[in-house]
């Protein structure tokens, strides 16, 4: 008898692939089944064979994106793999800002210890009220007096218990909280019992436990797809393992990122009962005086993981390049966009933006000097600035005015409002950075792309501080983001 010689079609992977493929060999193996009904039952068979294949086929190409930064989609995924590349993503970074305290009058002076609590009204975005802790103790004058103090977003958890040790290599423990700030965490593990009580003595946080050896009080922190903190101890070998019966307790911070961002007078009042007679200072107009808080910002996005992970692998632990600078700076908590240059081998300045899009608070460029200071090589100094926006003017009132020709079947207002969005978009931050070019055909590219868009015709592209007339390509320098100054642009033909 003669064997049936099959011809596999890999591209057979869908369901309609499938069953046509298991049809055909059918025809090859079994020639007197000829009938295709639906109503078959060996057809039947078939599609349900290729209906399961279909599956299989979905998540065999689902596991094969999984497995790259580039193409993953699961926020579980590219945790995992960014720890793969020794890259842990910040889980959020609280605002800071500073607060003015006034005694009572007449009064004693009182003094405020650090972490003391000052909150804002109800916020009906979060559903609740912001915490602000106080970074030091300062004491408030007596009779009225003021002192100005700096906060912190955020309130901090103290000796949670997290349970008791079972003895067993690779132990995790979770936070009962989410939002727990990257750092923040320290563990305190039992040392022994006594006849007055339990000891306790602090561990270390390292970043791998592979780094520690079997004598090492350490453990690492882990943040799930979900945002919830873990601590990881060793193994034995990697790593001590908690004595059977030790019971885990954690100090950590917690932070509401974005949302501790606020204009100023938001902060109303002290949450201490035990420090009466002190209270947030008001002006005149009775405005509480406290500043705007910034630099908040919420945990890395998928898309900042795929960006910042590489970026991390790639200069290790030690700044070589330019870019390496500008990563490392990257990697701090906080930094949305860096860059490096240097006028000589032994001094780099780089440049921050803040996580807000905006400027650096000094706590935010002290981190990232201290990062690069610890990996700097010898000879070179690096300092950290802030960087410069640069308007820029597109169209000016009169004749300057930018001028959108739209066809005439289409409304005109609708028309120059997606002009105008367009624009803003070409110079929104997500679009730009420090040393960018801009040209001309930057502009009238984005604009002819708009839909109802006939012709245009841009009568001035200029830097703000440069001659207002004409076009020419928008050049930044190295500490320059450009960012849309004066836009002003009118419409002709349509329907109104």
């Amino acid at each position: 008898m003669s064997s049936v010689q099959a011809t596999i079609d890999y591209t057979s992977k869908d369901y309609d692939g499938l069953k046509a493929s298991m049809l055909d060999f059918a025809a090859q193996v079994i020639p007197e089944w000829r009938s295709r009904s639906e109503g078959d039952f060996g057809v039947a068979l078939v599609e349900l064979l290729a209906y399961e294949g279909d599956i299989l086929s979905y998540y065999g190409d689902r596991i094969q994106d999984e497995a790259f930064l580039s193409t993953a989609t699961r926020r579980e995924s590219l945790l995992q793999l960014a720890a793969m590349l020794g890259y842990q993503p910040s889980n959020g970074v609280s605002a800071t800002g500073t607060v003015t305290l006034q005694s009572a009058n007449p009064g004693p002076a009182v003094v405020v210890p650090a972490g003391t609590d000052v909150v804002t009204d109800f916020i009906a975005d979060i559903d609740g009220r912001l915490v602000f802790e106080t970074d030091t103790a300062v004491t408030v004058p007596a009779n009225g007096g003021t002192v100005q103090v700096t906060v912190t977003e955020g309130g901090t958890r103290s000796m949670v218990s997290l349970g008791a040790s079972n003895g067993l290599p690779s132990q995790s423990f979770r936070l009962p909280e989410t939002g727990v700030l990257t750092g923040s965490v320290r563990v305190f593990v039992d040392r022994a019992v006594t006849a007055t009580g339990t000891n306790v003595e602090e561990w270390t946080q390292v970043d791998f436990l592979v780094d520690s050896d079997s004598t090492s009080r350490t453990f690492s922190v882990s943040v799930d797809a979900d945002g919830a903190s873990s601590i990881l101890f060793g193994d034995g070998t990697d790593g001590m393992v908690p004595n059977t019966g030790l019971n885990v307790y954690a100090t950590y911070k917690t932070t509401s990122g974005s949302a501790g961002n606020l204009s100023a007078g938001n902060l109303i009042s002290v949450d201490s009962p035990s420090l009466a007679g002190v209270y947030v200072a008001q002006d005149t107009n009775g405005a509480y005086l406290s500043t705007a808080t910034a630099g908040g910002a919420d945990p890395e996005t998928n898309d900042q993981i795929r960006a910042n992970a590489p970026r991390a692998f790639r200069s290790q632990r030690r700044l070589v390049t330019l870019k390496d600078f500008a990563d490392a700076a990257i990697a701090v908590p906080g930094v949305l966009r860096a860059n490096a240059s240097a006028g000589a081998f032994s001094s780099v300045s780089v440049w921050i933006v803040g996580a807000s899009g905006g400027q650096p608070t000094t706590d935010l460029i002290n981190r990232v000097q201290a990062n690069l200071n610890s990996k700097v090589l010898a000879g070179v100094t690096p300092t950290v600035g802030t960087p410069t926006f640069v308007k820029v003017n597109v169209g000016a009132a009169g004749a300057n005015a930018l001028v959108v020709k739209v066809y005439d079947n289409v409304k005109q207002g609708v028309v120059k409002a997606n002009v105008e969005t367009a624009i803003r978009s070409l110079l929104a931050l997500a679009n730009v950075d420090f040393a960018q070019r801009l040209t001309v055909s930057d502009f009238y590219s984005a604009i002819m792309s708009v839909p109802g868009v006939q012709y245009v015709v841009i009568p001035m592209i200029a830097r703000s501080d440069s001659a207002q007339t004409g076009t020419a390509d928008i050049v930044c320098r190295d500490w320059e983001i450009p960012t849309l100054g004066n836009l002003v642009v009118t419409a002709t033909g349509g329907i109104l």
